[in-house]
């Protein structure tokens, strides 16, 4: 049993000594170079007077010590402590959270931002070093729950839960930031107190008092994402960018107006060039995957990861009832399922659907705050933050998963090194013959999904992922920065920060059945939203072409510049080719010209695309769909191509006039099958 400890006021000079003897044990052999350590020595000497802000960085420094000391009241610093806001108190909070000696010393004197951690678990684990308090991130707490009835207290400071572990009486509290000060003074003055007292994140209590069906929590958007400001989409073009790019046009402009043919024949080999490489990755496709399905390796239930499932979803309550049970279908223990249905403050519609139909899902109502852009990564990001799986994946309102779809990605990362950081899974049609719009689509997914990506994770090249379906270690997607919420192809630019950080992205052979628009419309709001996030994320990446190259290598660089440029290049060209045939036919002069060189590389890359993009899809009908669509049907690949060249289109306009306007496709229209056959 310890000893009892002198609290009176005539040993308080012998009791700073003591403190500042003890609490200089864990700090570095150079202590003065130390903020944290400079502001604790300041406060229980008191040889000069201190700010509230000081105050709050010397508690961090006085609970900076090794898991047995006893660390003794410090009455000085409580004091001033209660009088500190509680910007000053989330500040040393999250300075003291590994920062280096120099950035602590900034941020002491308020000179440099303390963005907060972006996990909730980190945000609220660096609240409990800070109070020097133990930290819970779930299990404890729901293991209490289990045996008996927690007494729960909510006000203005935040929720405190009451419970007995044996006879011993437990407090767990989410402390809001308005309490900080006053649980800073509190503990600090009565160290005994911090011993009692667990900080839980609010998901861990949601999780623990949670029955059968959708709890509801609030989301937090502090900070909106992680990602750096290099690689955000915020603004679609950098001065240095915007210069570029303006005596580029000038010089091809005056280029056209001295030498005109000359000119056009250095464009169309520019084009000639990305048209040849985009095609040729098509060729490659057809020849037969190298490697295969990464290897899994077997894992007992209990071995299992915990799953984060987010569901981002905005007015999406038609066929939400279909993705339920889907879930409900998955083979992987439900113990181990975070599933969260991230929806809009504003959206009454679907949170009353969520509610409704997810009765018999234990699962997460998140209500996404307000605010712009509202997009699907800035949803995401919420999830993201307050997700407790090890593993993270995306599921749209219209999925319908393979129910052994996160067993086989689990088993997949355990059986992979580090440095794999996501795993995508198969995107199938599952209502290819309702139109010819949707067959179109299906042979499109077909090409993709079962060719083109498999040869490129094969290869272990940069691979664009699909915006669903696609499984992730979460600690490389936070280290990514999670997902930027301007940028309208999340998916893609994700994919692109990945490869940067020295990860790579895999296949998994699974599949997930989706719904194609169906109308002309909507394929077209859905497409050119896809195409001005590639414009988006390309400019992106090529602020800094050097760091591109340096980061993600010459191979994948390439990789990035052919399918990006590919295939908005792609749609253009053959929108200009069509042009061309007609002004031919009507005995028109050819768009270009009659030069020889000119007509040979539009010949060339019409013979190499048009007729691997033909055997491709070919091949896909045969292999994913046998019977079910006739091979002709990429006949109409031409028609289908006229769209994209629309779409391209739309997408210049939107990235110039509205760059991060979501252009919202709406789900749970067609008439999909009720049960889907398993994949062959």
């Amino acid at each position: 049993m310890p000893a009892t400890r002198d609290l009176s006021p005539r040993n308080a000079s012998k009791r700073r000594q003591r403190a500042t003897k003890a609490d200089t044990r864990p700090f570095p052999a150079a202590p003065e170079m130390d903020p944290l350590h400079v502001a604790f020595q300041h406060c229980v000497s008191g040889t000069r007077p201190v700010s509230a802000r000081e105050a709050c960085f010397a508690l961090a420094a006085a609970n900076r010590r090794p898991p047995t000391a006893r660390r003794p009241p410090l009455r000085d610093i409580a004091a001033i402590v209660a009088t500190a806001e509680p910007q000053d108190c989330l500040d040393a909070a999250f300075a003291a959270a590994g920062r280096r000696p120099s950035d602590i010393r900034r941020a002491a004197r308020g000179l440099s931002p303390n963005p907060p951690p972006f996990r909730d678990v980190d945000y609220f684990a660096a609240l409990a070093r800070w109070l020097g308090c133990g930290f819970d991130r779930g299990p404890g707490l729901r293991a209490l729950a289990r045996h008996q009835r927690l007494a729960v207290t909510t006000s203005d400071d935040g929720v405190v839960v009451r419970g007995y572990r044996g006879d011993k009486p437990v407090v767990a509290i989410v402390p809001s930031p308005a309490w900080l000060p006053r649980l800073g003074a509190l503990v600090a003055a009565k160290p005994a107190l911090a011993d009692r007292i667990t900080i839980i994140p609010p998901q861990a209590l949601v999780e623990a008092m949670g029955e059968d069906g959708p709890v509801v929590c609030q989301g937090r958007l502090d900070p909106l994402h992680g990602v750096a400001e290099r690689d955000l989409a915020d603004r679609v073009l950098t001065p240095g960018q915007s210069v570029t790019l303006g005596a580029t046009g000038a010089v091809l402009l005056l280029a056209l107006m001295i030498e005109p043919v000359a000119s056009l024949l250095v464009m169309v080999v520019a084009m000639t060039a990305i048209l040849v490489g985009y095609a040729v990755s098509r060729a490659m496709a057809l020849a037969p995957n190298e490697h295969g399905t990464p290897p899994r390796r077997r894992l007992k239930a209990s071995e299992l990861p915990e799953y984060s499932i987010l569901i981002p979803l905005y007015k999406e309550d038609e066929g939400l009832k279909h993705l339920v049970a889907a879930l409900t279908r998955l083979d992987y223990p439900p113990d181990k399922l975070d599933i969260q249905f991230l929806v809009e403050a504003d959206d009454a519609i679907t949170q009353g659907a969520v509610l409704r139909e997810a009765t018999e899902l234990k699962c997460r109502l998140t209500i996404v705050p307000a605010g712009l852009p509202r997009t699907k990564p800035r949803a995401l990001n919420v999830g993201l933050r307050q997700a407790r799986g090890s593993i993270v994946t995306i599921f749209d309102a219209e999925d319908r998963p393979d129910p052994k779809q996160l067993r086989i990605a689990a088993e997949t990362f355990a059986a992979a090194s580090r440095e794999l950081a996501a795993v995508q899974a198969h995107l199938t049609i599952d209502h290819l013959s309702d139109n010819w719009l949707t067959t179109m689509f299906a042979i499109e997914y077909a090409c993709l999904f079962d060719h083109i990506l498999p040869m490129v994770a094969a290869r272990r090249r940069l691979l664009l992922l699909g915006g669903t379906s696609n499984h992730f270690r979460a600690d490389a997607l936070v280290e990514a920065g999670g997902w930027d919420p301007y940028n309208v192809t999340e998916d893609a630019d994700l994919a692109v920060r990945l490869c940067r950080k020295g990860y790579r992205i895999a296949m998994i052979d699974s599949h997930t059945w989706e719904e194609a628009p169906v109308s002309v419309d909507a394929w077209l709001k859905q497409r050119s939203r896809w195409f001005k996030g590639f414009i988006q994320t390309w400019l992106v990446h090529n602020r800094q072409p050097l760091a591109l190259l340096r980061e993600a290598g010459p191979a994948d660089t390439v990789v990035f510049h052919v399918f990006v440029l590919g295939a908005l290049t792609a749609a253009i060209a053959h929108c200009a080719f069509l042009v061309q045939l007609v002004l031919l036919a009507l005995g028109e002069a050819v768009l270009f010209g009659d030069s020889i060189w000119l007509g040979g590389l539009q010949t060339l890359a019409v013979i190499v695309g048009y007729g691997t993009s033909f055997i491709l899809g070919v091949k896909s009908i045969r292999r994913r769909r046998s019977g079910a669509i006739s091979p002709w049907a990429v006949a109409w690949f031409p028609v289908y191509w006229i769209l994209m060249g629309i779409a391209v289109s739309i997408a210049i306009h939107d990235i110039v006039r509205k760059p991060h306007h979501w252009r919202k496709t709406t789900h749970g229209v067609a008439a999909r099958p009720r049960r889907v056959a398993a994949h062959h």
